[in-house]
Protein backbone atom coordinates (compact mmCIF):
# COMPACT_ATOMS: atom_id res chain seq x y z
CA UNK A 1 0.00 0.00 0.00
CA UNK A 2 1.27 3.10 -0.90
CA UNK A 3 1.92 5.68 1.97
CA UNK A 4 -0.02 9.16 1.47
CA UNK A 5 1.17 12.17 2.35
CA UNK A 6 -0.34 12.31 5.83
CA UNK A 7 1.43 9.03 6.65
CA UNK A 8 4.90 9.94 5.81
CA UNK A 9 7.56 9.87 8.19
CA UNK A 10 9.46 12.58 9.01
CA UNK A 11 12.72 13.48 8.10
CA UNK A 12 15.56 13.38 10.94
CA UNK A 13 15.68 17.14 10.03
CA UNK A 14 11.44 17.76 11.00
CA UNK A 15 11.60 16.20 13.81
CA UNK A 16 14.20 17.88 15.65
CA UNK A 17 12.52 20.90 14.93
CA UNK A 18 9.28 20.02 15.89
CA UNK A 19 10.64 19.11 19.37
CA UNK A 20 12.89 22.32 19.52
CA UNK A 21 9.93 24.83 18.82
CA UNK A 22 7.96 22.54 21.27
CA UNK A 23 9.89 22.63 24.29
CA UNK A 24 10.11 26.88 23.25
CA UNK A 25 5.97 26.80 23.30
CA UNK A 26 5.72 24.57 26.54
CA UNK A 27 8.27 26.62 28.26
CA UNK A 28 6.16 29.72 27.88
CA UNK A 29 3.58 28.09 29.19
CA UNK A 30 1.65 26.21 26.51
CA UNK A 31 -0.09 22.94 27.09
CA UNK A 32 0.84 19.91 24.63
CA UNK A 33 -2.36 20.59 22.85
CA UNK A 34 -2.29 24.20 22.25
CA UNK A 35 1.72 24.11 21.32
CA UNK A 36 0.84 21.72 18.77
CA UNK A 37 -2.60 23.56 17.66
CA UNK A 38 0.01 26.62 16.66
CA UNK A 39 2.51 24.38 15.42
CA UNK A 40 0.17 23.58 12.96
CA UNK A 41 0.13 27.27 11.74
CA UNK A 42 3.96 27.25 11.87
CA UNK A 43 4.37 23.90 10.01
CA UNK A 44 1.51 24.55 7.25
CA UNK A 45 3.17 21.48 4.99
CA UNK A 46 2.61 18.94 8.30
CA UNK A 47 -0.62 20.19 9.18
CA UNK A 48 -2.35 16.77 7.98
CA UNK A 49 0.05 14.78 10.14
CA UNK A 50 0.15 16.72 13.39
CA UNK A 51 -3.67 16.68 12.96
CA UNK A 52 -3.04 12.51 13.58
CA UNK A 53 -0.94 13.35 16.26
CA UNK A 54 -4.09 15.26 17.76
CA UNK A 55 -6.61 12.46 17.06
CA UNK A 56 -4.68 9.75 18.76
CA UNK A 57 -4.25 11.79 22.08
CA UNK A 58 -8.00 12.82 21.61
CA UNK A 59 -8.98 9.02 21.18
CA UNK A 60 -6.41 8.24 24.36
CA UNK A 61 -3.21 7.84 23.25
CA UNK A 62 -0.05 9.23 25.03
CA UNK A 63 1.29 12.34 23.38
CA UNK A 64 4.90 10.14 23.37
CA UNK A 65 2.86 7.07 21.71
CA UNK A 66 1.07 9.28 19.09
CA UNK A 67 4.44 10.38 18.07
CA UNK A 68 5.46 6.97 16.36
CA UNK A 69 3.26 8.17 13.43
CA UNK A 70 6.25 10.95 12.57
CA UNK A 71 8.83 8.37 12.35
CA UNK A 72 9.83 9.21 15.95
CA UNK A 73 12.40 5.85 17.39
CA UNK A 74 11.04 3.54 20.28
CA UNK A 75 14.20 4.84 22.41
CA UNK A 76 13.16 8.84 21.75
CA UNK A 77 9.57 7.53 22.87
CA UNK A 78 10.36 6.30 26.17
CA UNK A 79 12.58 8.95 27.26
CA UNK A 80 9.73 11.42 26.15
CA UNK A 81 7.27 8.84 28.14
CA UNK A 82 9.44 8.69 31.10
CA UNK A 83 9.91 12.52 30.76
CA UNK A 84 6.19 13.42 31.45
CA UNK A 85 5.99 10.75 34.67
CA UNK A 86 9.15 12.89 36.17
CA UNK A 87 8.16 16.31 35.18
CA UNK A 88 11.05 16.96 32.99
CA UNK A 89 9.29 17.20 29.52
CA UNK A 90 10.53 20.50 28.86
CA UNK A 91 14.34 19.80 29.36
CA UNK A 92 14.02 16.11 27.75
CA UNK A 93 12.40 17.51 24.34
CA UNK A 94 15.20 19.95 24.10
CA UNK A 95 17.81 17.15 24.62
CA UNK A 96 16.34 14.48 22.39
CA UNK A 97 16.15 17.16 19.91
CA UNK A 98 19.96 17.81 20.45
CA UNK A 99 20.48 14.48 20.25
CA UNK A 100 18.78 13.30 17.05
CA UNK A 101 20.54 16.55 15.73
CA UNK A 102 24.18 15.51 17.06
CA UNK A 103 24.07 11.68 15.59
CA UNK A 104 22.46 13.72 12.17
CA UNK A 105 26.07 15.68 12.27
CA UNK A 106 28.03 12.43 13.29
CA UNK A 107 26.49 10.57 10.47
CA UNK A 108 27.09 12.83 7.68
CA UNK A 109 30.61 12.92 9.17
CA UNK A 110 31.01 9.34 8.96
CA UNK A 111 30.18 9.63 5.28
CA UNK A 112 32.06 12.33 4.13
CA UNK A 113 35.68 10.08 6.07
CA UNK A 114 34.35 7.21 4.42
CA UNK A 115 32.72 8.45 0.60
CA UNK A 116 36.28 9.46 -0.89
CA UNK A 117 38.36 6.71 0.63
CA UNK A 118 35.72 3.90 -0.53
CA UNK A 119 35.76 5.56 -4.17
CA UNK A 120 39.56 4.94 -4.45
CA UNK A 121 39.03 1.18 -3.18
CA UNK A 122 36.59 0.81 -5.49
CA UNK A 123 39.10 1.74 -8.15
CA UNK A 124 41.37 0.07 -6.89
CA UNK A 125 39.52 -3.25 -7.02
CA UNK A 126 38.44 -2.76 -10.73
CA UNK A 127 42.22 -2.26 -11.48
CA UNK A 128 43.40 -6.04 -9.84
CA UNK A 129 40.45 -7.27 -12.22
CA UNK A 130 41.39 -5.29 -15.05
CA UNK A 131 44.69 -6.81 -14.03
CA UNK A 132 44.05 -10.17 -13.81
CA UNK A 133 42.04 -10.32 -17.27
CA UNK A 134 44.47 -9.02 -19.61
CA UNK A 135 47.89 -9.49 -17.76
CA UNK A 136 47.59 -12.78 -16.66
CA UNK A 137 47.64 -14.67 -19.73
CA UNK A 138 51.17 -12.45 -20.56
CA UNK A 139 52.53 -13.47 -17.24
CA UNK A 140 51.57 -16.84 -17.59
CA UNK A 141 53.61 -17.42 -20.59
CA UNK A 142 56.64 -15.52 -19.78
CA UNK A 143 57.15 -17.11 -16.04
CA UNK A 144 59.25 -20.51 -15.85
CA UNK A 145 59.25 -23.13 -12.87
CA UNK A 146 61.80 -21.92 -10.73
CA UNK A 147 60.61 -18.82 -10.85
CA UNK A 148 58.50 -18.50 -7.24
CA UNK A 149 57.61 -15.24 -6.99
CA UNK A 150 56.03 -15.78 -10.61
CA UNK A 151 54.27 -18.53 -10.01
CA UNK A 152 52.55 -17.24 -5.94
CA UNK A 153 51.45 -13.73 -8.52
CA UNK A 154 49.78 -16.02 -11.40
CA UNK A 155 48.09 -18.12 -8.53
CA UNK A 156 47.11 -14.62 -7.16
CA UNK A 157 45.59 -13.50 -9.82
CA UNK A 158 44.21 -16.59 -10.82
CA UNK A 159 42.27 -16.89 -7.70
CA UNK A 160 41.53 -13.80 -6.86
CA UNK A 161 37.71 -13.29 -7.74
CA UNK A 162 37.29 -16.42 -5.97
CA UNK A 163 39.38 -15.01 -2.46
CA UNK A 164 36.87 -11.83 -2.84
CA UNK A 165 33.65 -13.51 -3.33
CA UNK A 166 34.78 -15.94 -0.53
CA UNK A 167 35.78 -13.13 1.90
CA UNK A 168 32.05 -11.59 0.79
CA UNK A 169 30.46 -14.93 1.70
CA UNK A 170 32.33 -15.67 5.12
CA UNK A 171 31.66 -11.78 6.01
CA UNK A 172 27.82 -12.97 5.25
CA UNK A 173 27.48 -16.11 7.15
CA UNK A 174 29.14 -14.95 10.44
CA UNK A 175 26.94 -11.58 10.37
CA UNK A 176 24.08 -14.03 10.03
CA UNK A 177 24.99 -16.78 12.48
CA UNK A 178 25.40 -13.78 14.78
CA UNK A 179 22.15 -12.81 14.13
CA UNK A 180 20.54 -15.65 14.32
CA UNK A 181 22.02 -16.34 17.60
CA UNK A 182 21.46 -12.83 19.19
CA UNK A 183 17.46 -13.31 18.31
CA UNK A 184 17.49 -15.89 20.36
CA UNK A 185 18.87 -13.88 22.96
CA UNK A 186 16.98 -11.71 25.52
CA UNK A 187 17.85 -7.92 25.18
CA UNK A 188 19.53 -8.07 28.17
CA UNK A 189 22.31 -11.06 26.77
CA UNK A 190 22.15 -9.16 23.27
CA UNK A 191 23.56 -5.87 25.46
CA UNK A 192 26.04 -8.02 27.11
CA UNK A 193 27.38 -9.53 24.14
CA UNK A 194 27.19 -5.92 22.27
CA UNK A 195 29.69 -4.44 24.97
CA UNK A 196 32.22 -6.69 24.44
CA UNK A 197 32.39 -5.97 20.75
CA UNK A 198 36.00 -4.83 20.20
CA UNK A 199 36.63 -1.02 20.03
CA UNK A 200 32.58 -0.48 19.67
CA UNK A 201 31.47 -1.84 22.60
CA UNK A 202 32.35 1.00 24.94
CA UNK A 203 29.68 2.88 23.29
CA UNK A 204 26.97 0.87 24.30
CA UNK A 205 28.26 0.59 27.71
CA UNK A 206 28.23 4.27 28.11
CA UNK A 207 24.65 4.32 26.20
CA UNK A 208 23.04 2.06 28.97
CA UNK A 209 24.93 3.63 32.09
CA UNK A 210 23.67 7.39 30.38
CA UNK A 211 20.24 5.86 29.82
CA UNK A 212 19.61 4.06 32.86
CA UNK A 213 21.37 6.62 35.07
CA UNK A 214 19.23 9.70 34.01
CA UNK A 215 15.93 8.10 33.88
CA UNK A 216 16.76 7.26 37.58
CA UNK A 217 17.98 10.46 38.55
CA UNK A 218 15.02 12.22 36.75
CA UNK A 219 12.77 9.56 38.89
CA UNK A 220 14.26 10.58 42.27
CA UNK A 221 14.33 14.04 41.84
CA UNK A 222 10.55 14.09 41.24
CA UNK A 223 10.02 12.17 44.76
CA UNK A 224 9.58 8.89 43.20
CA UNK A 225 11.41 5.69 45.13
CA UNK A 226 13.44 3.46 43.81
CA UNK A 227 10.85 0.65 43.51
CA UNK A 228 8.73 3.20 42.00
CA UNK A 229 10.67 3.67 39.39
CA UNK A 230 11.28 0.04 38.55
CA UNK A 231 7.72 -0.43 38.47
CA UNK A 232 7.25 2.01 36.07
CA UNK A 233 10.09 1.06 33.73
CA UNK A 234 8.93 -2.61 33.96
CA UNK A 235 4.94 -1.84 32.93
CA UNK A 236 5.26 0.81 30.81
CA UNK A 237 8.76 0.97 29.53
CA UNK A 238 8.72 0.34 25.39
CA UNK A 239 12.60 -0.90 25.78
CA UNK A 240 12.93 -4.11 26.20
CA UNK A 241 16.02 -3.84 27.64
CA UNK A 242 15.12 -1.66 30.32
CA UNK A 243 12.14 -3.75 31.10
CA UNK A 244 14.49 -6.62 31.56
CA UNK A 245 16.47 -4.90 34.00
CA UNK A 246 13.42 -3.19 36.09
CA UNK A 247 12.69 -6.67 36.36
CA UNK A 248 16.05 -8.18 37.38
CA UNK A 249 16.59 -5.11 39.88
CA UNK A 250 13.42 -5.74 41.61
CA UNK A 251 14.19 -8.87 42.31
CA UNK A 252 17.43 -8.59 43.96
CA UNK A 253 15.81 -5.60 45.78
CA UNK A 254 13.40 -7.63 47.34
CA UNK A 255 15.76 -10.23 47.96
CA UNK A 256 17.42 -7.54 50.62
CA UNK A 257 20.38 -6.89 48.04
CA UNK A 258 21.13 -3.14 48.61
CA UNK A 259 21.97 -1.07 45.01
CA UNK A 260 25.50 -0.29 44.65
CA UNK A 261 25.53 -4.55 44.86
CA UNK A 262 22.80 -5.05 42.33
CA UNK A 263 24.33 -2.51 40.63
CA UNK A 264 28.10 -4.27 40.23
CA UNK A 265 26.48 -7.69 38.97
CA UNK A 266 25.49 -5.64 35.69
CA UNK A 267 28.39 -5.72 33.40
CA UNK A 268 26.66 -3.54 31.19
CA UNK A 269 26.89 -0.39 33.16
CA UNK A 270 30.42 1.29 33.45
CA UNK A 271 31.72 0.68 36.78
CA UNK A 272 32.25 4.00 37.85
CA UNK A 273 27.78 4.04 38.60
CA UNK A 274 28.21 1.35 41.54
CA UNK A 275 30.82 4.37 43.30
CA UNK A 276 28.20 7.21 42.17
CA UNK A 277 25.40 5.52 43.63
CA UNK A 278 27.09 4.54 46.89
CA UNK A 279 28.50 8.16 47.19
CA UNK A 280 24.88 9.56 46.14
CA UNK A 281 23.06 7.57 48.86
CA UNK A 282 25.89 8.60 51.69
CA UNK A 283 24.99 12.28 51.16
CA UNK A 284 21.61 11.50 50.17
CA UNK A 285 22.06 13.97 46.80
CA UNK A 286 21.72 10.15 44.28
CA UNK A 287 18.99 11.83 41.74
CA UNK A 288 21.69 14.70 41.45
CA UNK A 289 24.73 13.13 41.28
CA UNK A 290 22.87 10.20 38.56
CA UNK A 291 22.00 13.39 36.46
CA UNK A 292 25.39 14.84 37.04
CA UNK A 293 26.80 11.42 35.78
CA UNK A 294 24.17 10.72 33.11
CA UNK A 295 25.85 14.16 31.66
CA UNK A 296 29.36 12.64 31.57
CA UNK A 297 28.62 9.77 30.49
CA UNK A 298 27.12 11.47 27.09
CA UNK A 299 29.52 13.70 26.36
CA UNK A 300 32.45 11.21 26.87
CA UNK A 301 29.94 8.78 24.70
CA UNK A 302 29.59 11.60 21.64
CA UNK A 303 33.47 12.23 21.80
CA UNK A 304 34.53 8.64 21.55
CA UNK A 305 32.39 8.50 18.24
CA UNK A 306 33.89 11.99 16.70
CA UNK A 307 37.33 10.32 17.51
CA UNK A 308 36.94 7.14 16.11
CA UNK A 309 34.82 8.83 12.67
CA UNK A 310 38.56 10.68 12.87
CA UNK A 311 40.67 7.46 13.27
CA UNK A 312 38.96 5.52 9.94
CA UNK A 313 39.74 8.00 7.55
CA UNK A 314 43.52 7.27 7.60
CA UNK A 315 42.57 3.47 8.47
CA UNK A 316 41.04 3.41 5.04
CA UNK A 317 44.02 5.67 3.27
CA UNK A 318 46.52 2.71 4.60
CA UNK A 319 44.65 -0.14 2.96
CA UNK A 320 44.33 2.31 -0.18
CA UNK A 321 48.15 2.51 0.25
CA UNK A 322 48.96 -1.50 0.18
CA UNK A 323 46.44 -2.29 -2.89
CA UNK A 324 48.58 0.63 -5.20
CA UNK A 325 51.79 -0.79 -3.70
CA UNK A 326 50.44 -4.36 -5.08
CA UNK A 327 49.02 -3.24 -8.18
CA UNK A 328 52.22 -1.52 -8.59
CA UNK A 329 54.28 -4.37 -8.05
CA UNK A 330 52.20 -6.25 -10.29
CA UNK A 331 52.11 -4.35 -12.77
CA UNK A 332 56.32 -3.69 -13.05
CA UNK A 333 56.61 -7.52 -12.73
CA UNK A 334 57.29 -8.54 -15.83
CA UNK A 335 59.49 -5.51 -17.24
CA UNK A 336 61.40 -6.22 -14.37
CA UNK A 337 61.78 -9.98 -14.66
CA UNK A 338 62.78 -9.46 -18.33
CA UNK A 339 65.52 -6.91 -17.29
CA UNK A 340 66.69 -9.87 -14.80
CA UNK A 341 66.71 -11.74 -17.93
CA UNK A 342 69.07 -9.58 -20.06
CA UNK A 343 71.66 -9.95 -17.29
Amino acid sequence: MRATKSSKKWSLNQQCLFLNRLSELLAEGFSISEAISFLKIMMVKHESQLDQVVKRMASGESFPSSLSSLGYSADIITQLHFSIRNGQLIETLSFCASQMKRKQSQSQQAKKVIAYPSFLILLATLMMIAIRHYLLPTLESSVTNDNKWGIIMIIFLEKLPYMMCSLVFIVLLVASIFNRYLNKKSAYDHACFLIRIPIFGKWYSDYYTFYFSRELGYALLNGQSIYQFLEMVSSESTNQLLRELADLFSADLFAGYDLPTIMAKFPIFRKELTWIIYHGQLTSQLGKKLKLFSQECYQQLMTDIERKINYLQPVLFLLIGLMIVLIYGILMYPMLSMMKGMY
